[in-house]
């Protein structure tokens, strides 16, 4: 592997990167060939099949970083949302995203735990704002939808866990009149009202 093939493989990390699709490798002219002997020589690291990223980006890329960079529709959503608005004491075993209904949900690699919901466009939106998490901006549904999600989900998630999470809400920083209106959106405002009467 020459030198001016080793840079234009750092200039190509640097545009698209910092994990590189198969596609993008051929695009730039690098054959399966000249993809297996950078990973021999170190300077490429399979993430997955099809995807790649540099070593030493590897060493240092968290769960975060590849999770956008492999779905970068994706919403940190439901307990994994609460869980960093401090509305639960769930601590959830896996990164749950939710992505529109119309996309197809990637294949994440191995060593990373997501758990993927689907949603249908006006929906998927709602709510979305950028935090940062583990020191990576990444989509995240804010607190009101956040609490809207775990009390249409109750059901399948678990009845306590989302009435601990709206108790915590209530006791908080709150706006309602945003999760009245974000419970319309999701038609539950007839669930989640009773339970604002008793907890306001």
């Amino acid at each position: 592997m020459t030198p001016s093939r080793v840079r234009k493989l750092d200039d190509l990390l640097r545009t698209e990167g910092p994990i590189l699709r198969s596609a993008s490798l051929r695009s730039a002219r690098f054959c399966s060939k000249d993809v297996a002997e950078l990973m021999h020589k170190g300077y490429l690291r399979k993430i997955r099949r099809g995807y790649y990223t540099s070593a030493a980006a590897a060493d240092t890329m968290n769960a975060m970083k590849i999770l956008t960079s492999l779905a970068p529709d994706g919403v940190v959503s439901l307990y994994s949302a609460a869980h960093f608005h401090n509305l639960t004491t769930v601590i959830p075993h896996r990164i749950e995203i939710t992505l529109p209904a119309s996309r197809r949900t990637p294949v994440f690699p191995e060593t990373l735990m997501v758990k993927v919901y689907k949603s249908d466009s006006h929906i998927y939106k709602t709510g979305i704002e950028i935090v940062t998490m583990e020191g990576f901006p990444i989509k995240m549904y804010n607190r009101e939808r956040t609490v809207c999600d775990c009390i249409r989900m109750r059901l399948k998630l678990g009845k306590d866990s989302a009435i601990e999470v709206l108790k915590n809400y209530m006791a908080g920083h709150k706006n309602l009149h945003k999760l009245y209106e974000y419970a319309e959106i999701l038609k539950i405002e007839s669930v989640i009202h009773p339970y604002l009467e008793v907890l306001a």
